[in-house]
């Protein structure tokens, strides 16, 4: 073959070029701001839940103090008055935050509120953030009114409750006085209820919404990225292509170079291929999770498949220019996890007519002390949450035992029991028997997660009107026990 020198002209060499440098900027500001949405969108979200999980403290502590605040007027126990003033403090500290958040007071003020009024210390800067840059934003602004107007039912609340305890401790509280003291309780009840609702209500949407708009976000930078990738793979192919039409018919040392160039574009596709996938498949997974810390996790290692995507890329650029180129284990005692769990619970309303029954016949065991806690908690909190109240004799059955190297921890009622059918889906996340007793669907769930942990098992047997039976299995870690009690 004759040996003759082909260069492409100048002017298509710059066009190239500049094209591939369009390309690869427009991928690289894409992927930036993917990665700056996703955390400024999942803060706000963050956020908004933790202001939604403040509202429920809110309401607890508002609901429990008209409550105590009733029983007081009723009994004239001083343990009542009490409790009212203890739980009417989380909506006044609420408002602390409030006040102190809209005059842009001083910190310590306003986490102190916070803390009065329950909310996880975790979430502070998150929620003082939120007030401060979005509180003239539509949602956040009419929460905010809303959280304002419960405040003078909160401060009327107040004042009740101070007039009954004057009124009883001077002996001058008239039956008359306290029907109607009563009915104004009742009448502040269904008010700030509503109060509540609407704010929990704005929140949820405005968390909603956020949501949509980062996964339509997500979207379009994903497909921008995408896209972008593809113009610029299918660019150097017509490149190269080109290349190799024109170096057909030239020299020996060009055919050389040809074959280098279509192991590069085949290593240029399928390498790019995979952390374009890799990108898609966490920005599918983030949008799906609801964990903040797992979202967060998802969202570094997006970052670092753009960065090596970024190497990768900037490799190629060179390459085209220059033509190269876990479980705390702890011996413990079973039977004063158990004890602690049932005194956790026996004030409970429906605890007061349960008998409950133990049988320790394993008691010093090695696990995770904290985990089993949660365990037993649960499936006590369960039992007496949904006993039958038609039945004379209501009781619950802990026995403790070991066999087949495993620790077994029953826990039997005869409460209201449950159908077959939903044997399985008691252990979902949110699921709630209809016509049932209202629960947040997530004990069982946790319970059985938090048993999968220590590399258990759990079963269930129940029979509707016949009560329920939960039998959780643990390993026996006879190694890690006998390295602890050497300890």
């Amino acid at each position: 073959m004759k040996s003759t020198n082909f260069i492409l002209p100048k002017k298509l060499i710059f066009l190239s070029q500049r094209k591939v440098t369009v390309l690869l900027v427009l991928v690289l500001l894409a992927s930036i701001t993917l990665i700056f949405v996703n955390f400024y969108t999942i803060r706000i979200t963050s956020a908004v839940r933790s202001y939604i999980n403040g509202e429920s403290e809110y309401s607890k502590g508002q609901k429990d103090a008209l409550l105590y605040l009733i029983t007081y007027l009723q009994t004239e126990d001083e343990q009542y008055w009490s409790a009212y003033q203890a739980s009417l403090s989380v909506p006044i500290g609420d408002n602390i935050a409030r006040k102190a958040l809209l005059e842009n007071g001083d910190i310590a003020i306003i986490e102190n509120g916070f803390r009065m009024g329950k909310n996880n210390p975790d979430d502070f800067d998150k929620m003082i953030w939120l007030f401060r840059n979005f509180k003239s934003i539509s949602f956040m602004g009419e929460a905010i009114k809303i959280w304002a107007d419960a405040e003078p039912l909160i401060n009327q609340l107040s004042l009740i409750g101070v007039e009954i305890n004057q009124k009883i401790k001077t002996g001058s509280l008239t039956e008359q006085r306290k029907q109607e003291l009563i009915k104004m309780i009742n009448s502040i009840t269904t008010e700030l209820t509503l109060q509540e609702r609407s704010f929990s209500s704005v929140l949820g949407t405005a968390g909603r919404s956020i949501d949509q708009y980062l996964f339509y976000a997500n979207m379009f930078l994903t497909v921008l990225i995408v896209g972008s990738l593809i113009g610029y793979v299918i660019s150097i192919i017509k490149k190269l292509v080109k290349s190799r039409q024109e170096l057909e018919d030239k020299n020996v040392e060009l055919v050389s170079i040809n074959r280098e160039l279509d192991s590069f574009v085949y290593s240029t596709s399928h390498d790019l291929r995979s952390p374009i996938m890799s990108v898609k498949g966490l920005i599918q997974i983030a949008l799906l999770e609801k964990d903040e810390i797992k979202t967060e996790k998802y969202l570094h290692l997006m970052n670092s498949v753009i960065e090596k995507m970024n190497f990768f890329i900037t490799e190629i650029l060179d390459f085209s220019r220059n033509k190269r180129s876990a479980a705390n284990f702890e011996t413990f005692s079973l039977k004063t996890v158990i004890d602690e769990a049932i005194v956790q619970y026996k004030y409970l309303p429906k605890a007061k007519d349960i008998t409950i029954e133990k049988e320790i016949n394993s008691d010093i065991i090695c696990s995770d002390p904290l985990r089993m806690k949660i365990i037993i908690s649960n499936l006590i909190a369960n039992a007496i949450q949904y006993s039958d109240e038609m039945k004379p004799e209501k009781n619950i059955k802990i026995k403790t035992h070991e066999a087949d190297k495993h620790y077994i921890v029953e826990i039997e009622d005869n409460g209201i029991g449950i159908l077959k059918e939903h044997h399985e889906r008691i252990f979902d996340m949110f699921f709630v028997i209809q016509n049932a007793h209202k629960g947040t669907g997530l004990g069982l769930y946790i319970t059985k997660e938090t048993v999968k942990k220590l590399n258990g098992l759990i079963q269930v047997k129940s029979e509707k009107n016949v009560g329920t039976s939960f039998l959780i299995k643990i390993p026996n870690n006879h190694e890690k026990q006998a390295k602890v009690l050497a300890d």
